[in-house]
């Protein structure tokens, strides 16, 4: 230690000062904003009992548990200040906010095709933009954080199915997705065909945005559009075996799950070619299953 003091010693101050600070911002963004900001795919997550209680929606239960496995038991990133330990990451940022502006489609369509004031809530707090943080330009400005608004959207949805249970009468086998899942189907897919957009114009063009965070935003998108639309199947289940597009459903989620998994260590545009082909085949898949329902 006396030989690491005599050589910091024999450094100029300003140089001593400039390395000081290097190692400091290395630990702050480089190491503790790594642990913060790492992304986790977790394709076998579950609505907890809370969230899905027996005759709710397992598909409102799964926007239930994805938002809390990304704000409650994660770091939520998109609305960092730089000063925050993840506040330079950029990757993070995108695959939660495209989960969240997902999950919002969802919410809004199934409630506009089958309002309730849960839903409603839910759909309100939902539209709060992810970079949303407690001090925010203009007037009033100090608000709830998307964090806090996203925390609400789980209570509602909760409540909501909360709802359901206890308003659920002899189940009966539909013909037909219900109406608020078709429109949730239809909203889900609509952003995985924007993804897929967004991800060819950066292919074509490299002033669009940057073959990494496109790829994060196109795995957050896949990944929410998994679950959800596994929730949507569940809960449509005896509708799905008579219609006799089983196979289509299944078409989708693979392709939906192959680009959700996509984590290489290097991103270049072969990746953004696979990922997009994953989410047109899922695209494909589902307008297939959407065909003739409405």
């Amino acid at each position: 230690m006396q030989g690491v003091g005599a050589g910091l010693s024999r450094i100029p101050p300003p140089l001593r000062l400039f390395a000081v600070m290097m190692a400091i911002l290395t630990g702050w963004y480089g190491i503790i904003g790594t642990v913060l900001a790492n992304i986790e795919v977790d394709l076998a997550i579950r609505p907890t009992a809370e969230q899905l209680p027996p005759g709710g929606s397992v598909a409102v239960g799964m926007a239930a548990r994805l938002i809390e496995h990304q704000v409650v038991e994660r770091s939520f990133t998109p609305n960092d200040p730089i000063f925050y330990p993840t506040g330079l990451t950029r990757r993070t940022p995108a695959f939660q906010s495209s989960m969240m502006l997902m999950i919002a489609d969802f919410v809004a369509a199934k409630n506009e095709a089958n309002p309730s004031p849960a839903l409603s809530s839910a759909s309100r707090y939902l539209a709060t933009a992810p970079t949303t943080w407690w001090l925010r330009p203009g007037w009033p400005p100090i608000g709830p954080s998307a964090e806090r608004q996203y925390r609400s959207a789980i209570e509602a949805l909760s409540a909501h199915n909360r709802d359901a249970a206890l308003a659920r009468g002899q189940p009966v086998i539909a013909q037909a997705l219900q109406p608020g899942s078709l429109a949730a189907l239809l909203a889900l897919l609509e952003r995985v065909e924007l993804e897929a957009a967004q991800g060819n114009r950066i292919l074509r063009s490299e002033e669009a945005g940057t073959a990494a965070v496109q790829l994060s935003s196109a795995r957050g998108t896949a990944f929410a559009a998994a679950m959800l639309m596994r929730g949507i199947r569940d809960d449509n289940a005896g509708a799905i075996r008579l219609s006799g597009k089983a196979a289509r459903w299944g078409e989708a989620l693979d392709a939906l799950d192959v680009a959700a998994s996509m984590n290489p260590v290097f991103v270049g545009d072969d990746d953004l070619v696979k990922s997009g082909y994953s989410l047109l085949l899922a695209g494909s898949a589902m307008r297939d299953i959407l065909e003739g329902q409405g």
